[in-house]
């Protein structure tokens, strides 16, 4: 999974040995945006707004990776988000991460406590480590609407720890002794049939 992250760096690193972006002119294969702001365009990222267009989704978070960042593109939060939203609707765990971390900070969007679980949630049952330490920390105090619930972080706070989150296994560790131990049982037998989910997530799942 962490390749997508490698993908967008490498990506930039082309731009870099090519000694900058090119110039392109404003025509039907410059996005529509890029070509109003008459922005120079290097030929990986117009490469990948192709990808992402036609609806690839690992190519939806990297273009949005790239507009969040500014790296080759203007620095354009409202442009990366949405196509963190398009690939997350998709199902991709790295996107609704970000969008969970987005609603969560309030960044380009409202923050919305809700939301970030939402989409955290998601990523979290997709097997995403990150999502799950954040879920874990958020469910264990509660926030914005959201209630506490300390056996489900627990849970998410341990898988997490399971794929090497040093920092979520501490947590984890604290929050099992604010437990009684038939929750701790409980919550490990859950821990032990639980498993990723791999179905595509639809958008009637998403806006409910």
């Amino acid at each position: 999974m962490w390749s997508r992250i490698i993908i967008a760096s490498t990506i930039l690193l082309s731009m870099n040995a090519c000694g900058g972006s090119r110039s392109l002119p404003a025509t039907q294969e410059t996005p529509p945006h890029i070509a109003k702001q008459g922005t120079v365009l290097a030929a990986p990222i117009q490469q990948l707004h192709k990808q992402a267009e036609k609806g690839d989704a690992e190519a939806q978070f990297n273009l949005g990776l790239v507009y969040d960042r500014g790296q080759g593109v203007p620095k354009d939060k409202r442009e990366a988000l949405r196509w963190y939203r398009l690939a997350a609707m998709q199902g991709d765990a790295f996107a609704q991460n970000a969008l969970g971390d987005n609603y969560w900070e309030g960044t380009g969007v409202p923050k919305d406590d809700r939301e970030a679980v939402r989409w955290w949630r998601l990523a979290a049952e997709r097997g995403f480590a990150p999502a799950q330490h954040s879920l874990g920390k958020l469910l264990a105090g509660g926030g914005q609407g959201v209630a506490s619930d300390k056996s489900q972080a627990y849970m998410w706070l341990v898988l997490s720890a399971a794929q090497g989150d040093e920092e979520a296994a501490r947590q984890s560790e604290i929050l099992s002794k604010q437990l009684t131990p038939a929750e701790v049982t409980n919550v490990r037998k859950l821990i032990k049939q639980w498993k990723p989910s791999r179905a595509s997530v639809t958008v009637n799942k998403i806006t409910q």
